[in-house]
């Protein structure tokens, strides 16, 4: 199996930069990406990541990422996750939420 990949595009910046640090240092052997929300489809279709965390999910992400999260979407309390094809709305996630998605996707 290849170098394993999560791409983080969710906003604000420093929530972005926050959680990717998190994953790096929880996940050393996995490639974490923090791009931009307004690349976020060029990255996934050009990367191909194992997880996508985001602000919006998109048509690309929904078609091309097997695993993302669409993380607090226009700052509602309501996130949605979706692993192994399975949609489970949850509200008020936290990191250890997160991170849990992490784990069982890598």
């Amino acid at each position: 199996m290849g170098l394993r990949c999560i791409l983080v595009a969710n906003e604000l910046t420093s929530y972005r930069q926050s959680i990717a640090i998190v994953i790096r240092e929880l996940h050393p052997n996995v490639e974490v990406l923090e791009v931009h929300p307004e690349t976020l489809d060029r990255e996934v279709a050009r990367v191909g990541p194992d997880l996508v965390i985001c602000s919006s999910v998109t048509t690309v992400v929904e078609e091309l990422a097997a695993h993302w999260i669409e993380l607090y979407p226009e700052c509602s309390p309501f996130s949605t996750f979706c692993i192994a094809g399975e949609r489970r709305a949850m509200e008020d996630v936290q990191l250890s939420d997160l991170l849990r998605a992490c784990a069982r996707v890598l």
